[in-house]
C-alpha cells in the first residue's frame, strides 16, 4: 500500500477515536482495530471517510441502557485500569478514582489527591477530607449521598500543581464521571477544578464566587444539559488559613453559604423536574 494512503488512513482513525473519546466506553484491553475492507483502494483525490469501529459503535449503544453505577466501574476498570498516560504513573502508590453515590445530586470535585489519599486510592481521606466531611454533615448530608472526585486522579509529587499536559490526560475520566451520574449540581473545590469545569480562566476563585456558571453535559438525547457550578474554597485552603488574621472561621462562614446555595439548586432542580408539563 502507498504510503500516502497509509498515512491518510492512520489520521482518519485517529480522527474517529477523537471523536469517540469523551464516551470513556472502550472494550478492555487494546483498542479497537478497524475493520479492513477488501474493496480496491480509492484514488488519491482527497480525504476519505474514517474507517467504522463496530466494536466501539457497539459499547456506546450498550452503554446507554447501563445504570450510572455500571458506567462508573466499566470506566475504572476497563478505562482507566492502570493508567499510564502521563508521568504520574510512576510516581503514584494508587490511583484515586472517586467515591460515593453513582445517583448523587451533588458531586464534589477537587484538584488531586494528596499524600493520604495516594495511600488509601480514595479521595478527601485526611485532614482535608474530615473537613470536607464535616461541611457535608451540616448540610443534612453524608458521603454516602453525595460523589467526590478530583480533576487529576494521581497524586503529583510533593502535592504540586498540576500541569497542564497531567490535565488533558486526565480530565476525559472526571467529565466522563459526571455524564455516568448527571448530577444537579457540581461543586468545584479551589481553583483549578473551577477553571477546567467552568472553562473561566481568565476568572480568580473570588470572581468565581457567586457567579452563574454551568457545565455542559449530554442529556442522553442528542443534547446537552447545563448543571449550575458552584464555586468554593478547598478545604485544604481552609485549613492553611487557622491562625491567621480573620483565621479559618470566616473563611469557612463563606464556604457554608456556598454550599448552602449549592443546596439550594438542587432542591430547585428537583422541584423542576417534578412540576408538570
Amino acid at each position: 500500500m502507498h504510503p500516502r494512503t497509509l498515512a491518510r488512513q492512520f489520521a482518519a482513525t485517529l480522527a474517529e477515536l477523537r471523536e469517540t473519546w469523551e464516551v470513556q466506553y472502550w472494550p478492555g484491553g487494546k483498542l479497537p482495530t478497524p475493520v479492513q475492507q477488501n474493496a480496491p483502494q480509492p484514488a488519491e483525490t482527497g480525504p476519505q471517510p474514517a474507517p467504522r469501529l463496530p466494536v466501539v459503535d457497539e459499547i456506546r449503544t450498550q452503554a446507554k441502557a447501563w445504570t450510572p453505577a455500571m458506567k462508573l466501574d466499566y470506566l475504572r476498570e476497563r478505562n482507566i485500569g492502570d493508567c499510564q498516560r502521563c508521568g504520574l504513573a510512576r510516581t503514584r502508590s494508587k490511583i484515586v478514582f472517586g467515591v460515593g453515590n453513582p445517583e448523587a445530586k451533588i458531586v464534589f470535585v477537587g484538584e488531586a489527591p494528596g499524600a493520604d489519599e495516594d495511600r488509601q486510592g480514595e479521595p478527601f481521606v485526611g485532614r482535608a477530607g474530615a473537613k470536607l466531611t464535616a461541611w457535608i454533615i451540616a448540610l443534612g448530608l453524608t458521603r454516602d449521598d453525595v460523589y467526590i472526585a478530583n480533576v487529576l486522579k494521581c497524586r503529583p509529587p510533593g502535592n504540586r500543581d498540576p500541569k497542564p499536559e497531567e490535565v488533558d490526560k486526565c480530565s476525559p475520566f472526571l467529565r466522563a464521571q459526571i455524564r455516568a451520574i448527571a448530577p444537579r449540581v457540581i461543586v468545584a473545590l479551589g481553583t483549578h477544578a473551577a477553571m477546567l469545569l467552568s472553562g473561566r480562566e481568565e476568572m480568580t476563585l473570588a470572581a468565581m464566587r457567586g457567579a452563574e456558571l454551568s457545565y455542559d453535559v449530554e442529556d442522553g438525547a442528542g443534547g446537552t444539559r447545563r448543571i449550575p457550578i458552584v464555586v468554593t474554597d478547598h478545604p485544604a485552603f481552609v485549613l492553611r488559613q487557622e491562625g491567621t488574621e480573620g483565621g479559618a472561621l470566616s473563611t469557612e462562614r463563606l464556604v457554608m453559604q456556598d454550599l448552602r446555595r449549592a443546596l439550594e439548586l438542587t432542591q430547585a432542580r428537583d422541584d423542576d423536574a417534578r412540576a408538570p408539563e
